[in-house]
């Protein structure tokens, strides 16, 4: 009798004890959830247009351009009188000064040319000799006006081709006086008009070189610039002093600074684009050649 009341009283515990275990796992799984739906918070979503109110983003343009000097810096040299190409004394690459010899010509014509100017300077002369003579008897009433104005008239036509014979003798690079002194020659020196690199040599010697063709081009990079084209879009957002960040995607990756010096004020009616001139920072001035090619950003005022 006492065992039955200790197999009821165990079966009794057992039950209460189950029973607590299962509450209190209902409990835990009841905490569980409700810790996962505690940190679950709403999207919140900002209107566009509010954020475009209160924000302001900092922008920047692409562009592409290449480096450039200006205009002074790079010469187009062809003699002002063709010629048979008889010395070259450069090659691409070379640095000349102003000045320099570049290369030589040949051609008779120039030794007509010294010929002519020797004639008109004798014939101008005794013409002015004969127009101040016919000028006093004129005044004096010795000779008739007629002598006069013909002889003035003699006179001043051929004054005016010993002029301009005596500027084309100069242009060939001759010596005046060594002309007058009877040195005539029929070989002509080319010189470098800017100091510089050349950068193309478009005759080969020997062969005849024309004063309508660009014989040898020199280019000075003292002082390089970027040109670079904007769209017609993105021109009204382009200032003067604003920052450029460039580079050369040929040479490397390495980036160089610039700011906005001079924005044009016309559009290119095919490519809708503006010219703007940057300035290069002078530190790296010396890093690049005369057109090459460049992809650079602007960094524009910011858009509101």
């Amino acid at each position: 009798m006492q065992s039955s009341k200790y197999i009821l009283t165990s079966l009794v515990l057992s039950i209460v004890i189950s029973a607590c275990e299962t509450k209190t796992a209902e409990d835990n799984s009841s905490v569980q959830n409700t810790t996962i739906v505690e940190y679950e918070k709403p999207a919140v979503k900002t209107k566009a247009s509010e954020t475009s109110k209160t924000e302001t983003v900092s922008n920047t343009i692409s562009v592409t351009g290449y480096i450039d000097v200006p205009p002074e810096n790079l010469a187009s040299i062809s003699p002002y009188y063709g010629g048979f190409v008889k010395n070259i004394f450069i090659l691409p690459g070379q640095s000349v000064k102003k000045g320099e010899v570049l290369f030589t010509l040949q051609n008779p014509e120039y030794l007509h040319m010294q010929q002519e100017y020797l004639e008109a300077k004798e014939q101008i002369e005794y013409l002015k000799a004969e127009y101040e003579r016919q000028k006093t008897l004129a005044a004096e009433k010795i000779s008739s006006t007629k002598n006069y104005k013909k002889a003035e008239s003699d006179y001043k036509v051929m004054l005016s081709r010993y002029r301009s014979l005596q500027e084309e003798v100069k242009l060939m690079g001759l010596s005046i006086s060594n002309l007058e002194s009877g040195q005539l020659i029929n070989t002509i020196s080319i010189r470098a008009i800017i100091e510089g690199s050349v950068t193309a040599v478009n005759i080969t010697k020997g062969a005849f070189a024309d004063a309508k063709n660009v014989a040898v081009t020199i280019v000075n990079t003292d002082h390089i610039h970027l040109e670079l084209d904007v769209f017609e879009k993105d021109a009204l957002l382009v200032l003067e002093g604003q920052h450029i960040t460039f580079r050369t995607p040929e040479s490397s990756q390495k980036l160089y600074k610039g700011d906005v010096h001079l924005v044009g004020k016309s559009v290119d009616p095919k490519k809708r684009t503006i010219k703007v001139h940057g300035h290069i920072d002078h530190k790296d001035e010396s890093n690049f050649i005369q057109g090459m090619f460049v992809e650079a950003s602007i960094e524009v005022d910011q858009l509101k």
